[in-house]
C-alpha cells in the first residue's frame, strides 16, 4: 500500500489548469466565466503583529475557507482513477494506492501506476511531497522498493509498519484487489 501527499495540495492548484479542467468536463459558458472570476485577479498580503507585506497577486490556490474551494479541488483530481490500474482512495491532498502483491508482476503494476501519477502530476502541476510517500507491506514478504520522480530526482518511498489512515479500506476492497 502506498501513501502519496500532494505538496501544498489546495495551494498549488493553477487558476488555468483547472478552468482547462472544468472546460473539459463540461463546464462552460456563464459557468465558467463566473469561476474564472473567483479565482483570478485575487491578491493577497499577510499581517503579522500589526506589520503588512505587500500585496502579491495569487496564481494559484482554491480559496481554503470557501464552500467552492474545496469541491474545486475535487473536480481538479478526479481523473486520477482513470490514470492507474489497482485501486485507489483520495482525501483532500493524500491519495493511497494499493494492490496485491503476490509476485513479480504485481510489484511492477504497483510501480507502473506510481509512474502514471508521475506523469499526471507532472501535466497538472501538483506535485508530490517525497518526504511525506510511503509505503506500507501488509503480509508479504517480497523485497520490494517503489519510487516517485520528482524534481529530476527518484525518491524511495520510505517503507513504515503503521500510518496514520485518512481512508478507509474495507474487506471488500481487499477482496476486489485480490481479483485483479
Amino acid at each position: 500500500m502506498t501513501y502519496l501527499d500532494y505538496r501544498k495540495a489546495f495551494d498549488t492548484v493553477a487558476h488555468q489548469r483547472l478552468i482547462k479542467k472544468l472546460q473539459q468536463i463540461g463546464f462552460g459558458g456563464n459557468l465558467i466565466k463566473w469561476l474564472s472570476s473567483f479565482l483570478t485577479d485575487r491578491s493577497m498580503r499577510v499581517t503579522i503583529n500589526g506589520s503588512r507585506s505587500l500585496w502579491v497577486n495569487v496564481l494559484s490556490s482554491v480559496p481554503q475557507g470557501s464552500v467552492l474551494g474545496p469541491l474545486l479541488f475535487l473536480l481538479f483530481v478526479n481523473d486520477l482513477p482513470d490514470w492507474i490500474k489497482t485501486n485507489i482512495r483520495m482525501f483532500a491532498g493524500d491519495t493511497k494506492i494499493w494492490t496485491i502483491i503476490s509476485g513479480v508482476n504485481d510489484s511492477e503494476a504497483l510501480q507502473q501506476d506510481l509512474d502514471s501519477l508521475n506523469r499526471w502530476s507532472e501535466e497538472w502541476l501538483l506535485r508530490f511531497n517525497p518526504n511525506k510517500c510511503k509505503v506500507m507491506h501488509i503480509r508479504h514478504q517480497f523485497p520490494t522498493k517503489y519510487t516517485i520522480r520528482q524534481d529530476d530526482k527518484d525518491w524511495t518511498l520510505q517503507e513504515v509498519e503503521e500510518e496514520r489512515d485518512l481512508g478507509i479500506i474495507t474487506t471488500a476492497d481487499f477482496y476486489r484487489a485480490s481479483a485483479y
